[in-house]
C-alpha cells in the first residue's frame, strides 16, 4: 500500500505495525493509543499537524528516555491519533555536575566548607560521595547523578500533556475560560497504555479511555478496552481512521462512478488529498447539472466544482467536460440522493453566477479594458499592471528581434493584452484562471487562436513540472512578463534571501530557464537581462546584472545537479551559464558525459590540466610566431592555430563531443612542449611568449568546458 500523504510511520515501522496491533493477540502489552477528540480541524492543517505530531513524539519520548521501537500517527476532521511501541522501562540515567574547585570547598584542615556541604545536600550525596575531577588549570568537586529508570507507564502522564501542548497550527484558538490555543476546541482526550487508562489532565479535560464515532451517524462515546481493536472500532462507528484507506474508498468509488456515467474522472490529486482530510467516512456521490452550461470555459467550470464545492470533474474519452459530477459526502449511502438533490441545487447556482460574470465580461472587448489596468497597482515601487504591460511590450519586442522577427506583431499584441482579464469578473471571483480567460475573450474579440493561445498560456510555467507554453508567440510572451518581474524586483533590491522569497523570483527563473531550454531560443541570460534593464531604466545597472547572473547560475547549477548530471561536470559548464544560450548547457554536458567513456579521457584531461596548471589568469603580451624557436613549440603553435579553426566551426554547429575529439589532437604536442620545453625561459620575451601560447590554448580549449573543473 502506497503510505497517504497524511500518514506517518517511523522505520520499517508499518503496514505491517497496524496489522500487528489489530491481529496479534499477544502484543496489546506496550502499546500506547492516544486520541486527540476535537472540533472539526480544517483539512488543509492536517499533512503538518501529523508529521509534528510524529516528529514531536519521538522528541519527548527521547527527552524522558522512553525507547520506541514505532510510532504511527493518523488523521481525521474530528481527531488525531498516535499509536506507539513503547519499552516498558525509561533508560536508566547517569550525568555528572561540577562543582566548587577543591580549595574551596575544603579548609586547610580538610574539612568540608559550607560550599562542599551545600553542594553535597543540593544533590543528595555525602560529602564522602562526591568526586574530584580536574578541569582546566584546577580541580573542581563533581557530583554523579544518576536517575533510576521508572515504568512507562508512570511517566506517560508527564509526557502526554506535554506532548499535545507541543502542538502548532496555522491559526489556533481558546475557546471556554482555558489558556489552551489549539486548532480547534478538544471534546476529549483517550490515553491507554498496555490497555490501562494513563490519567492527566489538559487545560481541564480529564483523559479516559472514551472514544466517539461518527459526529452524526454514532455520536455517542464508547470504551476502547483494547487497542487491538480500536481501528475496527471506530470503522464499526462510521469512522475510517487510516488515511490510506479513506482515500482508496475516494478513488475507487469516483472511478467507478464515472464509469457508469460513460465519462471519467478528471484526475487531481491535490483535490483528492484535500476531500481525503474533509471526511471521516467517504461516500462519493454522482449528481448532474443542466447540460445548458457546458457552453462556459471547461476551466471555469472545473474552478467552480473544485475551489468552491471540492466536487469531482467528469470529462468524456475525447476530453469535454461532461455534465456530471461527483461529490465525496461524510454519510451513509442511504441518504446519498439527499446529498445529491442538495449539490445539485448549489452547484446549478454557483454556475449561473458564472455565467453572470462571463457574460458580462465579454461585453466589454479586451482592448477597451487595457485602460483599466490602470488602475491596478502592481507595486508601489514599480508602478501600475499598466506600467508593468508597457516594459512587457518592449522587452517582448526586443526578444522576439533576436529569434522571432516574424511574429513581432502577434507577439506585441498578445503582450499588451495578456493582463487584461485581471479586471474581468470571472477572474475577480476565481483568479487562479488568469490568463485562462483572457484567451477565452480573446477569441470573443475575434483575435486569433495563436495569439489567444499566447494569452492563454502565458503564466507557463507556473510550477515545477508544469509545461511551458506551447505556442512560440506565448513562450516569448511568458520570457517578457518574467524578464521583467525580475528585473523589476532586483532593480529595487527587493530579491530573494534565504528562504524568504515572497515574490516568487525563483521560480520565475526556474521557468524562464525552462523555456529557453526547451524552445531552444538562441538566447542568453546576460543579453535578456542587460536588454530589459535598459529598458526599464534601473538605475545601478551593472550591479543589478550581476546579482541576477549569480541568481540565475545558482537555479542553473541545481537544475543541471538535479538531472543527474554529475557535479564535476556542472561545474564545468557553468562558466557558460549566463553567456551562452541556456539550452547549449545540456549539450556541452552530455557531450562531457560520451568524453569521459572514451579511453583516452584521461591522459587528454591530464594533458588539458597542464595547460590550466600554468596559463596565466590575467593579460598576456601578444603571441608572436617568430619567438617560437623550440620545435615543439612550432608544432604545438600550428596544431592549435588548425584546432581553434575547428573547433569554432564546431561548436557554432552545436557539436560539442565533435569539438572536444578536435581539442584531443592537441593531446600529444601538449606534452612533447612540456617535457622537452622550458616555459619560464630566463630571457623574458621568450617566456611570456611561450605563456601566451599557453593561455591562447587554454581559451581553445574553454570553447568547450572549463576542463580544470573535471575530475
Amino acid at each position: 500500500m502506497r503510505r497517504g500523504v497524511f500518514q506517518t510511520e517511523r522505520g520499517n515501522g508499518i503496514p505491517a505495525f497496524r496489522e500487528m496491533i489489530m491481529q496479534n493477540t499477544n502484543n496489546a502489552e506496550h502499546i500506547l493509543l492516544l486520541e486527540i477528540g476535537t472540533e472539526e480541524i480544517p483539512a488543509r492543517f492536517l499533512p503538518e499537524t501529523i508529521v509534528k505530531l510524529k516528529e514531536n513524539s519521538e522528541r519527548i519520548f527521547s527527552e524522558y528516555r522512553v525507547p520506541f521501537n514505532s510510532i504511527k500517527t493518523y488523521a481525521t476532521p474530528r481527531r488525531l491519533s498516535l499509536i506507539a511501541d513503547l519499552a516498558p522501562l525509561q533508560g536508566a540515567s547517569e550525568k555528572e555536575v561540577w562543582g566548587p574547585p577543591v580549595n574551596a570547598a575544603f579548609d586547610k584542615d580538610g574539612k568540608p566548607t559550607r560550599a562542599a556541604e551545600a553542594f553535597a545536600k543540593t544533590h543528595g550525596l555525602k560529602i564522602e560521595e562526591l568526586l574530584k575531577k580536574e578541569k582546566g588549570k584546577g580541580t573542581y568537586l563533581t557530583a554523579l547523578i544518576k536517575e533510576a529508570s521508572q515504568q512507562t507507564e508512570h511517566v506517560l502522564p508527564e509526557i502526554l500533556p506535554k506532548l499535545i501542548l507541543s502542538l502548532n497550527f496555522p491559526k489556533s484558538m481558546r475557546w471556554g475560560n482555558g489558556s489552551l490555543r489549539f486548532a480547534r476546541p478538544i471534546h476529549w482526550i483517550l490515553a491507554t497504555y498496555s490497555n490501562k487508562k494513563i490519567a492527566f489532565e489538559v487545560d481541564g479535560l480529564k483523559s479516559d479511555n472514551m472514544t466517539r464515532g461518527h459526529r452524526f451517524l454514532s455520536p455517542a462515546a464508547f470504551e476502547v478496552k483494547d487497542c487491538r481493536a480500536y481501528i475496527n472500532l471506530l470503522k464499526n462507528n462510521f469512522i475510517i481512521l487510516d488515511p490510506d484507506e479513506r482515500e482508496k474508498i475516494i478513488r475507487d468509488g469516483t472511478k467507478k462512478l464515472a464509469s457508469s456515467a460513460n465519462a471519467v474522472i478528471i484526475e487531481d490529486e491535490e483535490l483528492l488529498r484535500h476531500v481525503t482530510n474533509l471526511v471521516e467516512y467517504p461516500v462519493p456521490v454522482l449528481a448532474t447539472f443542466p447540460a445548458e452550461y457546458l457552453y462556459l470555459p471547461k476551466e471555469l467550470l472545473i474552478t467552480v466544482m473544485k475551489g468552491h464545492q471540492k466536487y469531482f470533474a467528469l470529462q468524456d474519452a475525447g476530453g469535454g467536460l461532461v455534465n456530471y459530477f461527483i461529490i465525496v459526502s461524510n454519510t451513509k449511502q442511504d441518504n446519498a440522493e439527499t446529498i445529491k438533490r442538495g449539490a445539485e441545487k448549489v452547484i446549478k447556482a454557483r454556475f449561473e453566477d458564472a455565467r453572470f460574470y462571463y457574460e458580462d465580461d465579454k461585453r466589454i472587448p479586451l482592448k477597451e479594458k487595457l485602460e483599466g489596468l490602470k488602475r491596478v497597482i502592481y507595486h508601489e515601487k514599480l508602478g501600475t499592471i499598466y506600467d508593468k504591460v508597457m516594459r512587457m511590450a518592449a522587452i517582448a519586442a526586443s526578444t522576439a528581434d533576436k529569434c522571432l522577427p516574424g511574429k513581432k506583431e502577434g507577439i506585441h499584441t498578445a503582450a499588451i493584452l495578456c493582463k487584461t482579464d485581471l479586471i474581468s469578473g470571472v477572474v475577480g471571483e476565481f483568479p487562479e484562471i488568469q490568463g485562462i480567460m483572457g484567451g477565452y475573450y480573446a477569441i470573443n474579440d475575434g483575435y486569433t487562436e495563436e495569439i489567444a493561445k499566447a494569452i492563454s498560456e502565458h503564466y507557463k510555467p507556473a510550477f515545477s513540472g508544469d509545461a511551458v507554453p506551447s505556442s512560440e508567440i506565448g513562450s516569448i510572451v511568458s520570457l517578457a512578463d518574467k524578464i521583467d518581474n525580475l528585473t523589476s524586483f532586483f532593480g529595487i533590491g527587493l530579491m530573494p534571501t534565504g528562504t524568504e522569497d515572497p515574490f516568487a523570483l525563483r521560480r520565475q527563473a526556474i521557468g524562464i530557464i525552462a523555456i529557453l531550454t526547451e524552445k531552444k531560443f538562441p538566447l542568453t541570460i546576460y543579453e535578456l537581462f542587460n536588454e530589459s534593464l535598459r529598458l526599464c531604466g534601473i538605475d545601478n545597472k551593472n550591479a543589478v546584472l550581476s546579482s541576477i547572473a549569480a541568481f540565475f547560475e545558482q537555479r542553473i547549477e541545481q537544475i543541471l545537479a538535479s538531472s543527474g548530471y554529475p557535479q564535476d561536470a556542472v561545474q564545468s559548464v557553468l562558466h557558460y551559464a549566463n553567456s551562452r544560450p541556456v539550452y547549449t548547457l545540456r549539450e556541452r554536458l552530455d557531450a562531457l558525459m560520451r568524453l569521459k567513456e572514451d579511453d583516452d579521457y584521461e591522459p587528454f584531461l591530464l594533458a588539458i590540466k597542464r595547460i590550466n596548471n600554468i596559463a596565466p589568469k590575467g593579460e598576456t603580451v601578444e603571441l608572436k610566431e617568430k619567438l617560437l624557436s623550440a620545435e615543439e613549440e612550432k608544432i604545438l603553435y600550428a596544431s592549435a592555430k588548425a584546432a581553434k579553426t575547428e573547433i569554432e566551426s564546431l561548436v557554432s554547429g552545436s557539436e560539442y563531443y565533435e569539438a572536444i575529439s578536435a581539442l584531443k589532437k592537441l593531446k600529444e604536442p601538449i606534452n612533447n612542449f612540456f617535457d622537452k620545453v622550458l616555459v619560464m625561459d630566463k630571457n623574458e620575451e621568450i617566456k611570456n611568449n611561450r605563456l601566451s601560447l599557453i593561455k591562447t590554448i587554454r581559451d581553445i580549449a574553454l570553447q568547450t568546458a572549463d576542463f580544470s573543473k573535471l575530475n
